[in-house]
């Protein structure tokens, strides 16, 4: 496992991904992505300074693009951000790539940019993402209840540490 600069040939791929089934039910956003979206968000992660998003592409062993990760909402300040990942194949959650990638970003977080709280915030419909991050050792600090609408259905979110 690796982890590189997410590049603009990287954002047709990343689009497929994200309008995954798998994928959707993890994120944020609602709305199927086109290309002018997955453009748009490129653009603004480098735009600002300092940055607000630091995200890589996560690469296998031969060098092929599986995953993407890495920090979100960074609050330079106050030394905290939230970690954000996903992968492109269903169950990513157990494999040991994913972990891997997590503690590298981890340790990027905590000794490159001398963060002092990293977390993750996690949608109860996720259970996959709430064993892997338990498992990871993080623990929940807090719960924001009926934070998300999936399925027909509200769902709580989950921060962890």
């Amino acid at each position: 496992m690796n982890l590189r600069a997410l590049e603009e040939q990287d954002l047709k791929e990343l689009k497929k991904w994200r309008n995954l089934d798998h994928i959707r039910k993890t994120v944020r956003e609602f709305r199927l992505l086109n290309m002018v979206n997955q453009k748009n968000w490129f653009v603004s992660i480098h735009q600002t300074n300092p940055p607000q998003f630091i995200m890589f592409g996560i690469e296998n062993k031969k060098g092929k693009l599986i995953g993407v990760g890495g920090l979100t909402y960074i609050d330079w300040k106050n030394r905290h951000s939230e970690i954000s990942i996903f992968f492109s194949k269903k169950g990513w959650q157990k494999q040991q790539n994913a972990k891997n990638a997590i503690n590298t970003i981890i340790k990027y977080g905590f000794g490159e940019l001398n963060l002092h709280r990293l977390y993750v915030e996690i949608f109860e419909i996720s259970e996959e993402n709430i064993k892997l991050f338990k498992n990871l050792g993080f623990k929940k600090e807090g719960l924001l209840r009926e934070k998300l609408w999936r399925n027909g259905k509200l769902f709580n979110k989950i921060i962890n540490m």
